[in-house]
């Protein structure tokens, strides 16, 4: 059975300012964010949907107390105990493409409320959606976990790493400073790499290769004919560390690992930290270039205009930061390596968890 939106539900919208927020409140405020902010009263109580009205759609399920913004949809259940909500919300995360093909204004997207009522959507039996719902569910909550797992392990690596190196900020060990460019070889120059030449495989590494928890692809395989100019020039066990927002504030780099040929080329909006042998490891570069208090240095160093903004090479060369020694950042690169294996493992699962979510998603709701 197909039915219009608006037939089976009651769509309202917020009413509240983003502003309305509070850091300490108890309930959820729903935006146009991805993930809730916070308020301290509500005027809501009850099982819905949200669909943010602009920006990005995000589609949420929640049930209980909350407060929403003013372009921020919320669609409560009247069609009279024939609609799951948990359905509802499946159907409205496949239907948000529909919605993105509806929106109307300038930079800024919005969606009307009558696209929302206008939409059709199928309503197969009660039980029939409980059942749906159930798989999705599980298949969801697996996916989670396995992200989860992933998150954990950054999180055990982070704390691996100031048990042994201390305080960065305050140097609270005593290592000896130096400049980042005297303890590392800031985007070193290919001229001095004599494996270049024209019929040579290389990996090439764009910038959505690389994710915010330091994995990066390198499968996709180029002649260094084709990009020895205009890209980036690195090689094995080099970091890299986006320069441009908001690459940079999300945490985009990686250890350079797997290069054909020990090779790679990539996004100019690349910096290239390579580590010198007997004073820095590569591993202790990108956790040092990963935690908050350098990426907010960093932030507060970049130069250009809204929207192209980005950290020049003077920041790297000049940070200064107490260097451990180079057996104790070995003894850190070994246990990274370790983790990093099972992590590889659970990602593959999660890959193939999340492949099979997806194709629920297209079954279903498709």
């Amino acid at each position: 059975m197909k039915k219009k939106l608006g037939e089976m539900t009651k769509i309202g919208t917020g009413k509240l300012d983003a502003n309305a927020s509070s850091e300490e409140g108890e309930y959820p405020f729903f935006t146009c964010s991805k993930e809730p902010l916070r308020i301290s009263s509500y005027s809501y109580d009850c099982e819905c949907v949200l669909v943010a009205g602009n920006g990005d759609l995000n589609i949420k399920y929640y049930d209980g107390k909350f407060d929403a913004y003013q372009r921020t949809y919320i669609i409560e259940d009247n069609s009279g105990g024939k609609l799951c909500m948990r359905y509802l919300y499946y159907f409205m995360e496949g239907y948000v493409k529909e919605l993105r093909k509806q929106a109307i204004g300038g930079v800024i997207k919005y969606i009307k409320l009558g696209n929302l009522e206008e939409a059709i959507i199928d309503v197969p039996p009660i039980e029939i959606q409980k059942k749906m719902v159930k798989i999705m569910d599980k298949t969801k909550s697996a996916v989670e976990d396995r992200k989860s797992q992933i998150e954990m392990i950054y999180k055990i690596v982070n704390s691996r790493f100031i048990e042994l190196f201390g305080d960065l900020t305050t140097n609270s060990k005593q290592w000896d400073e130096y400049k980042l460019g005297d303890a590392c070889k800031i985007n070193p120059k290919k001229s001095d790499d004599n494996r270049l030449m024209n019929g040579v495989q290389i990996s090439f590494v764009a910038m959505t290769s690389v994710s915010e928890k330091g994995s990066i692809d390198t499968s996709i395989i180029k002649l260094y004919d084709d990009v020895k100019k205009g890209y980036t020039y690195f090689a094995e066990n080099d970091v890299l560390f986006a320069k441009i927002t908001p690459c940079m504030e999300n945490g985009k780099g990686a250890v350079a690992k797997g290069l054909k040929n020990g090779i790679g080329f990539g996004s100019t909006e690349f910096h290239v930290i390579r580590p010198i042998k007997g004073k820095t490891n590569a591993y202790w570069i990108y956790c040092l270039t990963m935690f908050e208090f350098f990426r907010q240095d960093a932030e507060r160093k970049m130069t250009g205009s809204a929207g192209q903004r980005r950290v020049p090479a003077s920041f790297l060369e000049n940070y200064m930061v107490g260097v451990p020694p180079v057996a104790l950042q070995d003894q850190f690169a070994d246990f990274v390596q370790q983790a990093n294996k099972l992590k590889t493992k659970i990602q593959n699962s999660l890959n193939e968890t999340q492949t099979l979510f997806d194709s629920l998603m297209q079954k279903y709701f498709g």
